[in-house]
């Protein structure tokens, strides 16, 4: 039985014409912030209000259209405010703690006697030994 693989899974789907929910939503918000304030003062200061609004509007478009190394401005804003804000002194402390070492030979051994250590091994049968052998003999 054949399944349909989804593709396309990292794009966030389309909610509003060209716009995700996401992006909508910063717009909206943006949006609703500008409307208030220009009822609130932007009737008697008019100068105050176009410097705020380009200021919200300008933020609301990069958060909600810039990105960034593939990334989208809200995530590498967080990234920012997180290295800045989180402390970032990394010392090593060496412990001053004695190593001891405890050394044993298991089989010790015997320097008086002129003994040829591998003399009980027994060779193994092989080519390699064959030719190691008629080089030992010319």
């Amino acid at each position: 039985m054949q399944y349909r693989v989804p593709q396309f899974i990292e794009e966030e789907s389309k909610i509003v014409g060209p716009l995700t929910l996401k992006q909508s939503m910063v717009i909206g918000l943006a949006g609703g912030i500008i409307f208030t304030m220009y009822f609130s003062f932007g009737e008697t200061n008019l100068f105050l209000f176009l410097v705020l609004s380009g200021i919200i509007a300008g933020g609301a478009l990069a958060s909600a259209f810039l990105k960034i190394d593939g990334r989208p401005f809200t995530e590498m804003i967080t990234h920012i405010m997180n290295f800045s804000i989180m402390p970032r002194l990394y010392l090593w402390k060496r412990k001053e703690t004695p190593v001891f070492l405890k050394v044993e030979l298991k089989t010790p051994l015997d320097l008086k006697d002129e003994k040829d250590p591998f003399k009980g091994l027994e060779l193994r049968k092989g080519k390699l030994n064959e030719l190691q052998n008629k080089i030992d003999i010319s």
